[in-house]
């Protein structure tokens, strides 16, 4: 269990644990049950970012601060798999067309205007969460990057490879029905015991809107991919966030 975490920590994010290229591939994908352990650990170091700076500097400052260490941490990782998914979505016209141009390792226009409207509508999110949440919003920003990797582990279990080969595809080939109920598990009680009941519901429809995603991908690409994974990810990650502000706004949570 313990190689498990450090092998899923060091692919996941920039924590210097030492690895060794194409080694441990294999030993990644066994890992993916325990990504919203991941989840938990940046969502923590979230929520010191948070307390740290929000005594010294502006809410709007303190949203980039943020924002940028939740990139930062993750390597970008998530963020180029939202971007490579875009320029193939908007920019082809057939399934083999769009798995040819999210191959490309260049990042075409449809990328990049993706990844400036998401992380700017990410900011705005979380200084939108600062200022008008009426509840301490340290719960929610440990739960946010835990619902978002179970939705990976879900759509990785669910739904079939749009490819025979790439990085999706070690993690669609390990996965079993236990690896999907330890993370669900894992998900569930770290969720509730930080935002209770309200949290769970949050998971759930994350979980049904990461399904209707996925069937769209699914749609567009046959499948899905390494790539869309990522996608899944940010997605998530900012739909879950926009749940929370809009259960704050109605003033529903109560912690």
């Amino acid at each position: 269990m313990i190689k498990k975490i450090i092998y899923a920590f060091r692919f996941m994010t920039v924590i210097p644990i030492p690895w060794k290229e194409g080694e441990d591939l294999d030993r990644v994908a066994r890992s993916i049950s325990l990504i919203p352990l991941v989840g938990l650990v940046i969502g923590l170091t979230i929520s010191g970012i948070f307390t740290l700076s929000t005594n010294i500097f502006s809410n709007l400052f303190t949203s980039g601060l943020m924002t940028i260490w939740w990139i930062f941490i993750t390597g970008g990782l998530h963020l180029d798999g939202l971007s490579d998914s875009s320029d193939g979505l908007f920019g082809g016209t057939t399934v083999e067309k769009r798995l040819e141009i999210m191959k490309d390792s260049r990042t075409g226009v449809f990328g990049v205007l993706t990844l400036i409207c998401f992380i700017l509508l990410k900011l705005l999110t979380i200084n939108e969460l600062i200022i008008n949440s009426r509840v301490s919003i340290i719960p929610i920003l440990i739960s946010i990057p835990i619902i978002s990797r179970w939705c990976v582990v879900f759509s990785i279990f669910s739904f079939k490879s749009a490819k025979e080969g790439g990085l999706g595809v070690f993690f669609k080939k390990f996965i079993r029905v236990k690896d999907l109920i330890l993370s669900l598990i894992l998900t569930v009680g770290i969720i509730f015991y930080f935002t209770g009941l309200l949290g769970v519901l949050v998971t759930l429809l994350s979980t049904l809107i990461t399904f209707l995603l996925s069937l769209f991908y699914i749609k567009k690409l046959g499948g899905l991919t390494g790539d869309l994974y990522g996608a899944i990810n940010e997605i998530i990650e900012l739909i879950s966030m926009l749940q929370f502000l809009i259960l704050s706004a109605l003033g529903i949570l109560n912690w």
